[in-house]
């Protein structure tokens, strides 16, 4: 089977006629509108461009924290991790199927996510709520330690 144009228009020949009658005035074309108004741009004073502007600056750039922020980022982050710790340890303790030995590593990390914290804390303001905070959490992981190392989990 063949197919032949039945003499309806073809779509290139639509566009043309399109075009042809779509062609306003070379007045209201886009690019002679466009260099108008670079001509009357060009043809202004232009001021001073030596004008000096004062320097910004923007605490609040992005990537960019104060550095008392960071350090209290670095403090939120151990402290989460000295509470998976010491919840981990929780279960552990309570859980029949681990030894003593096998829970002496989370009592090892515990110490010394307690030890890295410490400073952290203490450079946290007097009366910072957070400080209250965390000194609770340092002293339960103090004093589990000591409980663990005392002995008095022992069957």
């Amino acid at each position: 089977m063949k197919v032949a144009p039945t003499g309806s228009i073809v779509a290139g020949e639509i566009c043309a006629e399109k075009r042809k009658a779509s062609n306003p005035s070379a007045e209201g074309t886009f690019e002679t509108l466009l260099m108008k108004a670079v001509d009357r741009a060009d043809a202004q004073p232009r001021e001073d461009s030596s004008i000096s502007f004062p320097k910004v600056t923007c605490p609040g750039v992005i990537g960019v924290q104060h550095p008392a922020s960071a350090r209290r980022f670095e403090t939120i982050d151990r402290a989460e991790r000295l509470l998976a710790i010491l919840d981990d340890y929780s279960s552990k303790l309570t859980d029949p199927r681990y030894t003593l030995r096998e829970i002496h590593g989370l009592v090892v990390e515990m110490e010394t996510e307690k030890d890295l914290l410490l400073p952290l804390v203490e450079s946290l303001p007097e009366g910072d709520p957070a400080r209250d905070l965390l000194n609770r959490v340092l002293v339960t992981a103090a004093v589990e330690s000591i409980k663990f190392n005392r002995g008095d989990y022992l069957p």
